[in-house]
């Protein structure tokens, strides 16, 4: 008689993609990006550990004015006799999916915008491969303003300057440069 083995039955595999935050300096052209499963970590990176008790929760943080107010302080730091050094923290953290939702993307700098929108204190000529267009909202601190445009070196269609945006419209996942001012 001759015998069969049947294939055992595979278990259903189930993909629960979570959410991956990254934080890239822009300070620090030779940085790699890092990516962490939580905003809390992220937001902890991004601010040298000055803030480690950020909401997990993105969309519900950037609602909090007294949180958006503890990230665009977070670029300040004193050393031992009390003066103020520059610290990277967050000027802008850019968001998967409109009104803050999903994966996010926080780019730190060593210092402020400069707050005219005539010059750039920053710039990104194509945005990282894994984030290329990807981008549905944004929120900067730190004095900063936003300009997305749709192609690599700041060319194709274009959103101006701004601080924030819950939905960006025309370059919702079509974001491949940034300038920052």
């Amino acid at each position: 008689m001759a015998s069969f083995a049947t294939p055992a039955q595979a278990e259903p595999v189930q993909h629960m993609e979570k959410d991956r935050h990254c934080v890239v300096n822009l300070s620090d052209a030779g940085a790699p990006m890092a990516c962490y499963d939580t905003f809390t970590e992220a937001v902890a990176t991004a601010t040298g550990g000055r803030i480690a008790d950020a909401p997990d929760n993105a969309a519900k943080a950037l609602g909090d004015a007294r949180f958006a107010a503890r990230l665009n302080a977070a670029g300040v730091k004193k050393d031992d006799t009390g003066s103020t050094l520059a610290a990277s923290s967050p000027v802008s953290i850019m968001f998967d999916d409109a009104d803050f939702g999903g994966d996010s993307l926080t780019y730190t700098a060593d210092h402020d915008c400069t707050g005219p929108t005539n010059d750039v204190d920053f710039r990104v000529h194509l945005v990282q491969a894994n984030w290329n267009d990807r981008f549905g909202s944004y929120k900067a601190f730190r004095n900063c303003f936003l300009s997305l445009f749709e192609d690599l070196d700041w060319t194709g269609a274009s959103i101006g300057f701004a601080g924030t945006r819950t939905d960006l419209g025309i370059l919702d996942d079509e974001t491949s440069s940034i300038r920052w001012s």
